[in-house]
């Protein structure tokens, strides 16, 4: 199974606006807001997916959390809500659209998403459980009418982790949960805990059908990988790396970054993309796609290599 790529980095290459420091929510405004404003565009870039060979869509919705609205809105919940529904109907759109091109191959699915409540790559500033409970129900009801799956992505925390997948297994819907991982090769979460404590807090819902692994760099990914395989035994395996450069990710959440550098791994060609998708398959992924920096081209090549 192809999951889709980096949608926040596709809309920004198809025209979206960004800015604001690295690692900051201020840089997420631009993609959530463009589910209201910008909406052809948000179609055309899951479109851009799908024909690329994706079979999983995921909803441009990671931005849509209060913490990236409230310098935008009086009532940040209710844009929030606005928004992760606006995203919901052009995926399904998106997927509509798709259909009919699709009838022997896999049939398109849309993930609803579960991000982070604060920054990406911070685990300290993972909310408490009180916040991460009332914050991910409010998700999971404007986001599943519109999914065929929910994702719980990018968890830093064993506890993050539990927090959304409680939320989404009461919807009914298959829940997949993916971690991100350090980046020192470890495997172990962002947090610095180890993924099979994260695995066994999972145990009690039944809805749970996947754990992944995603934007970590493919390294990290690489490392972390048979420690997943080894732990979840019973659940199916994927992984979705990023193509970050080494020097961006030293820049997230350093406000004094000047940006003198390449954003993306200029290496991590669609081709070595590919390569490497082609080796977590051999260890045990079976759902495999790409996080931010990784494009369609990086995604139509993968679709091709593992067929």
């Amino acid at each position: 199974m192809i999951l889709d790529g980096g949608m926040g980095h596709l809309l920004r290459r198809n025209g979206v606006e960004i800015s604001g420091p690295i690692g900051t929510m201020e840089r997420f405004l631009g993609v959530a807001l463009a589910n209201r404003d910008q909406p052809d565009l948000v179609l055309e870039s899951h479109l851009q997916f799908l024909r690329a060979g994706a079979d999983v869509i995921t909803t441009n919705t990671y931005a849509c959390v209060p913490a990236a609205l409230s310098s935008h809105a009086d009532d940040p919940d209710r844009l929030m809500v606005e928004l992760i529904e606006a995203g919901g109907r052009i995926a399904q759109q998106a997927k509509e659209i798709a259909a009919p091109d699709r009838t022997n191959t896999k049939p398109v699915l849309v993930a609803g998403c579960l991000p982070p409540l604060h920054e990406t790559y911070r685990p300290d500033r993972v909310a408490d459980y009180a916040e991460l409970a009332v914050g991910y129900r409010k998700i999971v009801d404007a986001v599943a009418p519109y999914s065929d799956v929910l994702l719980c992505e990018t968890m830093h925390s064993v506890a993050e982790g539990y927090a959304a997948t409680e939320a989404a297994d009461r919807a009914g819907l298959p829940v997949w949960v993916s971690y991100t991982v350090d980046e020192d090769g470890s495997g172990r979460l962002r947090s610095g805990e180890d993924i099979a404590d994260a695995l066994a807090e999972l145990s009690e819902f039944e809805n749970v059908d996947a754990v992944l692994l995603n934007c970590s760099s493919a390294p990290a990914i690489t490392a972390a990988l048979p420690l997943l395989t080894q732990s979840a035994s019973q659940l199916r395996i994927g992984v979705y790396a990023n193509g970050f450069s080494e020097e961006f990710r030293a820049s997230v959440g350093d406000p004094r970054a000047d940006g003198d550098y390449s954003e993306y791994d200029d290496s991590l060609t669609p081709g070595e993309y590919a390569r490497l998708a082609e080796d977590w398959q051999r260890h045990g992924a079976s759902i495999v796609g790409g996080c931010c920096g990784v494009f369609p081209e990086h995604i139509e090549a993968t679709a091709r290599s593992l067929v």
